[in-house]
């Protein structure tokens, strides 16, 4: 015989897959809309809004309903209510979700506080609220103990608080690559990365491809700042502070040998200025740790082999040195180049992109986000100027609005991507108008550009700076850029001012 009614038991199984479903796809809503009705749910998955941290009206009805029927279920059971298997799983996902939320704010504060982020003081009150809550229900066997639990809710915490925060805008390409890098933490499936992966995604790279500017830094660091980190009971600690396992590397101004050194280590005397033995940043990483590769196109064929033997075996040698060393982290890499099209060009090993592409990410430019909207190019102006400014300004938001319609249009394509707006942004704060680099349509021609710098009064750094990139923008790399300019590659990124 059933004890709960055909819709207490919809809004307790939407409750406990609340909890773990993906906060940026379009389940979410859908789920909200059966516990509170759709006049209290979102309409849309979240995205940063103006008014953050204003509190989301749905959240404290949602928690409000379900403390309420944990409560009921627990008076149930007390009493020795005769719930069927498929009933108690139910309640035990509503524990799960109230036993979260109940912990909310502290975890946020653990992640926004300047102390260490690998102690906290409320763990013996979690703890507590635990067994209190699993006293009739069998905790779910992937969370056996509160440490497991309490792990796993502070990776959660820290996923949403960067994904939110760094992958900014409304539109439909942005809302896709949230969900995206929402998948490449937790898997399209949280019930199977929970049953299994947890603690080992980590074994699976991931490669973000995308226009330069489009913010794959940000992407690639809100993976590895949310990374599981196991939890020690006994001492009260995580095993690290989140903060210092996301390792970040920009090949395209390093030469090959400190690539090769930064990366594996040397050992004294391995090449000149060698003067002692170094570690590499792959060196002795955990599970938990990220290594992010920025602009892996331009790394050097020798070292792409070297990279690959790493994937394949976890293990390699300090530059001079034969004893083994192992990797256990996870690797991230990053390039603005089309793979594609370097694999038939022979300057990228395909059995090298086959070891990345188990997850792959593709970051949109802001010419696809924004597409003609202007709504969207001003909710991410207002951010840009909240974000520069502390604090909101409605003044300052119409003159940058202004500015960029004078200036630019509003139809113009953002080359720069949100790099671009964000310079652009900057550029009217101090000087109260912009003037682009160059123009998309006169990017084969050199005339227009240098009208453009004369008209803008350029100064040498600027001029230096805008035929750089024209040439990047012309060859599509770092490297032949730099061989047609006749100067190392690092300096090319300097003056192009790329990450």
């Amino acid at each position: 015989m059933y004890m709960l009614d055909t819709d207490t038991a919809a809004r307790l199984d939407a409750i406990g897959k609340l909890g773990f479903t993906n906060p940026f796809g379009p389940e979410r809503p859908r789920l909200e809309a059966v516990i509170v009705g759709e006049d209290v749910a979102r309409s849309l998955p979240w995205s940063r809004s103006l008014d953050w941290p204003l509190e989301d009206p749905a959240l404290p009805a949602i928690q409000e309903e379900a403390e309420r029927q944990m409560a009921e279920a627990q008076a149930g059971l007390a009493r020795g209510k005769a719930y069927t298997k498929r009933e108690r799983d139910l309640i035990r996902g509503v524990a799960l979700y109230v036993l979260y939320y109940r912990y909310d704010t502290e975890l946020y504060q653990s992640i926004t506080s300047d102390s260490p982020a690998n102690t906290v003081t409320f763990y013996d009150a979690f703890n507590n609220d635990f067994h209190e809550l699993f006293k009739w229900v069998e905790p779910p066997t992937w969370a056996a103990t509160p440490a497991d639990l309490f792990a796993l809710f502070f990776q959660t915490r820290r996923a949403f608080h960067f994904v939110f925060h760094q992958i900014l805008g409304t539109s439909v390409a942005a809302a896709k690559l949230r969900a995206n890098v929402w998948e490449s933490l937790f898997t399209h499936d949280p019930w199977r990365y929970l049953a299994h992966l947890q603690g080992r995604m980590h074994e699976a790279s991931t490669l973000i491809l995308g226009p330069s500017g489009t913010g794959k830094e940000l992407v690639a660091s809100a993976i590895g700042l949310s990374s599981f980190i196991a939890f020690d009971d006994e001492r009260r600690r995580f095993a690290r502070d989140y903060r210092t396992g996301f390792h970040p590397l920009h090949l395209a101004a390093m030469s090959k040998t400190l690539i090769e050194s930064e990366l594996f280590g040397h050992k004294k005397g391995a090449f000149t200025g060698a003067s002692a033995d170094r570690m590499g940043h792959l060196e002795g990483r955990s599970a938990s740790e990220t290594i992010f590769l920025d602009e892996i196109g331009e790394l050097d064929p020798e070292i792409q082999v070297k990279l690959l033997r790493v994937l394949q075996s976890r293990a390699f040698h300090r530059l001079g040195d034969t004893e083994p060393r192992s990797f256990g982290g996870k690797v991230v890499a990053a390039t603005n180049r089309d793979l594609s099209r370097e694999m038939e060009a022979g300057r990228f090993r395909e059995d090298l992109y086959y070891r990345l592409c188990s997850d792959v990410i593709q970051t949109p430019s802001l010419q696809e986000q924004v597409a003609g909207n202007v709504d969207e190019l001003g909710h991410l102006v207002s951010v840009l100027v909240q974000r520069t400014l502390g604090s909101s300004d409605s003044a300052t938001f119409e003159e940058i609005m202004s500015g960029i319609e004078q200036g630019v249009g509003y139809d113009y394509p953002w080359p720069g991507n949100i790099r671009e707006l964000e310079q652009c942004v900057r550029n009217l704060l101090i000087h109260g108008h912009y003037h682009p680099p160059m123009a998309p349509s006169q990017a084969g021609t050199l005339d227009p550009l240098f009208n453009q710098m004369q008209a803008a009064n350029a100064t040498l750094d600027e001029v230096v700076s805008t035929y750089t990139t024209w040439v990047y923008t012309q060859r599509g790399s770092y490297t032949q850029a730099a061989t047609t300019l006749e100067i190392d590659r690092r300096t090319v990124a300097k003056h192009i001012g790329d990450t």
